[in-house]
């Protein structure tokens, strides 16, 4: 009897590697790609934005003075400059002897005492710029973002500003206000400077950024007892200086023909240029 090899038939399986995945390496695959989808959103969004928010500014006071207006205490201290084009952060309006040409708003929480004083502000005299996103802020403790409504009443300009880094990344301040969106670090002041510095000024003053725990100037208490029931950093100071020191080398370097000047500093002492008013 005569044995015949039988071959034998090659059986391939196909096996999908995402199976052998576990099912928590799945969810956090899941929940990055869906940042990623947010975050590509988000941009092309901002972009389209700030084509209609931003680019008719661009480098339209060449050679001018600026002030940037915040609210530190030392703005009662300021005696206002004159022939500059001032520029305003949330309650600085509220100085009546300054004449504001621009309006910064981005925290509702910040501006919702006198929001409706700030939507009537020289009405089609002043350029209010209200901020969309504050996206560290749980939206279900505090309604942080100013509302639609507001805007309309105001006929405010809307931006979109990155309030902080994404993990593993360095603050990044906006070089192109056209397309990208502003860098805040937990103050609207540095939206201010970037629309500022946008604009292609010779010098820029800094007023009332005072980056201390010490309060407003139309207020006595302290910063950290005005937190206290906001779900926010409870004295986020250290964060905001050291975003001034990268500030600094952003301006360095897009800005080098820019000066800019602290007016009666306290915590960006030494930072830039100081001036001091008796």
């Amino acid at each position: 009897m005569r044995l015949r090899n039988r071959k034998k038939k090659a059986v391939f399986m196909t096996i999908n590697p995402f199976k052998l995945i576990s099912r928590r390496i799945r969810r956090i695959i899941n929940c990055r790609m869906d940042c990623m989808n947010r975050l590509i959103q988000v941009n092309l969004s901002t972009a389209l934005l700030h084509q209609k928010t931003f680019l008719p500014f661009k480098g339209c006071h060449t050679g001018r003075e600026i002030v940037v207006v915040a609210t530190g205490p030392t703005l009662n201290k300021y005696v206002p400059l004159d022939n500059v084009i001032n520029i305003g952060v949330n309650a600085a309006f509220l100085r009546a002897e300054i004449i504001f040409d621009y309006l910064f708003a981005m925290d509702y929480y910040s501006v919702k005492p006198f929001i409706s004083q700030m939507n009537e502000y020289r009405k089609g005299k002043c350029v209010k710029f209200y901020g969309l996103d504050c996206e560290h802020v749980p939206q279900d403790k505090w309604q942080c973002v100013i509302p639609e409504s507001d805007a309309i009443i105001a006929g405010a300009l809307r931006y979109r500003a990155d309030a902080a880094p994404i993990e593993g990344m360095k603050m990044q301040f906006a070089y192109d206000l056209s397309s990208m969106p502003l860098g805040d670090c937990y103050s609207t002041v540095f939206s201010a400077m970037q629309f500022a510095l946008w604009t292609n000024p010779k010098r820029v003053y800094l007023v009332g950024c005072d980056t201390a725990d010490t309060g407003h100037f139309n207020s006595g208490k302290k910063v950290e007892e005005m937190r206290k029931d906001r779900p926010i950093v409870s004295n986020p100071y250290q964060k905001i200086l050291e975003s001034w020191h990268l500030f600094k080398l952003f301006t360095q370097r897009y800005y080098p023909e820019t000066e800019i000047v602290s007016v009666n500093p306290v915590g960006l002492k030494g930072l830039f240029t100081d001036f001091y008013q008796a």
